[in-house]
C-alpha cells in the first residue's frame, strides 16, 4: 500500500502479482487418459502444483516452488516499476514485510531479499513470529478471499468436490474481483492493531474481554476509492 506521511490518510492499495505455485517436471513415462489418449510422452516438460520453499528448486521429479525466484522474476520488477523515476509511485521507499513462516526462514532467502532491498534502498522488515493478526494477508484479505471463493465456487460448480484447475478459476476471479480498498483497510487495521499490542506491551489481551477482538472502526473511519481508500472526514 502506498502512502504519505501516515496509514491514517489512507492510501493505495497495489495488487503486485497471483501466481500458482507450480514448477515444471519432466514425465518418466508415457501417461494416457481413461479413454487412452496420449497425455504426455517420456520426457515431457509439464506443469505440476507443488510445494513452496525458500530457495530450493527440488528436482525434475519433484520440482518445488522457489520464493527466491518469484521474488527476483516478479515481485522485485514490479516494485520497482512503481518506484523508479518516473513510475507511479517515484520517490517511495518500499517496505516489505515477511512473516515467519518457514520459507521465509530459508537462510539463502533471507540472504537475497536482505542484500536486494539494501542495494536499492527498500527496506525488509520481517513480522514477529506467532503474530497472524500483524499480517495484512492473514487478517483480512486471505479470509475475504475465502468466503468470495466459497460463494463463486458454489455458485458455479455447487457443493461438489472441485479439482484443482476449478478451484484456481475460481480464485484468479475472486483475485481479479477484490477491491483494492479491502487491502488497504488491511493495512490500516494492522496498524491500529499494533497500536494495541504496544498498549498491552506485547500482550493480545485486547483480543478477549467483552469489548476484545480485531475490530477498529476502520469502515467508520474511511471509505473505499476505486484504488484504495480514504478518510471519511476529508482531513
Amino acid at each position: 500500500m502506498a502512502f504519505d506521511e501516515t496509514l491514517n490518510n489512507g492510501g493505495t492499495a497495489i495488487k503486485l502479482a497471483f501466481q500458482r505455485a507450480q514448477s515444471a517436471k519432466i514425465a518418466q513415462k508415457l501417461t494416457k487418459d481413461k479413454k487412452g489418449n496420449v497425455l504426455r510422452k517420456k520426457g515431457d516438460v509439464y506443469l505440476v502444483d507443488c510445494n513452496v520453499t525458500g530457495s530450493g528448486e527440488g528436482t525434475s521429479k519433484e520440482p518445488k516452488f522457489p520464493l527466491m525466484t518469484f521474488f527476483e522474476t516478479t515481485v522485485f520488477p514490479e516494485i520497482e516499476k512503481l518506484v523508479k523515476k518516473g513510475g507511479r509511485f517515484d520517490g517511495y521507499t518500499p517496505v516489505i514485510q515477511g512473516d515467519n513462516i518457514g520459507p521465509h526462514n530459508d537462510a539463502t532467502f533471507s540472504r537475497y531479499v536482505t542484500d536486494h532491498c539494501k542495494k536499492v534502498g527498500w527496506l525488509w522488515e520481517p513480522l514477529g513470529p506467532q503474530m497472524p493478526h500483524m499480517n495484512v494477508l492473514d487478517l483480512a484479505v486471505f479470509p475475504c478471499m475465502s468466503r468470495r471463493h466459497s460463494h463463486e465456487s458454489r455458485s458455479l460448480h455447487g457443493t461438489r468436490v472441485l479439482k484443482e484447475d476449478e478451484i484456481w478459476e475460481s480464485v484468479v476471479k475472486v483475485w481479479n474481483d477484490l477491491p483494492s480498498s479491502k487491502i488497504a483497510n488491511s493495512f490500516v487495521l494492522a496498524n491500529r492493531i499494533s497500536r494495541k499490542i504496544e498498549e498491552t506491551k506485547g500482550g493480545n489481551e485486547f483480543l478477549a474481554g467483552k469489548k476484545g477482538g480485531l475490530s477498529s472502526g476502520i469502515r467508520r473511519d474511511f471509505v473505499a476509492t476505486e484504488f484504495g481508500n480514504r478518510r471519511r472526514d476529508g482531513a
